[in-house]
């Protein structure tokens, strides 16, 4: 599974954005509230996992419920929510293999190529 990590990095790789400022400007959230879903102080809301979706052409349930799995404060609860991922998730090994090459400097054009 994808984490709220993973989402964050996909994203600035897919827009060809390197800021973490840009980012949260491009998801409308401030910059304090991106990096704390880095720090794990908060997790990413349904409102910012549709954005994130959208911009990484995902189904919408697919972020929403990787973000509910993070939230969830039982076992039981985060289960529910990781099956839900299972349903709506694709192949996600394109975006997995994009991060681990990404060095920051690629373009939106040349994210897409990698995607395809």
């Amino acid at each position: 599974m994808m984490t709220t990590l993973d989402y964050l990095a996909a994203c600035k790789a897919q827009l060809g954005i390197e800021s973490d400022y840009a980012l949260a400007k491009k998801l409308g959230i401030s910059q304090t509230g991106l990096s704390n879903y880095r720090t794990g102080r908060s997790r990413m809301d349904d409102d910012v996992a549709l954005k994130v979706a959208d911009i990484l052409q995902l189904h919408p349930l697919q972020v929403i419920a990787a973000a509910n799995a993070e939230r969830a404060k039982t076992d039981e609860q985060k289960a529910r929510w990781l099956n839900l991922v299972e349903k709506f998730s694709g192949p996600i090994e394109s975006f997995l293999d994009l991060l681990s090459h990404w060095d920051g400097r690629e373009r939106r054009g040349q994210a897409r190529l990698s995607l395809q």
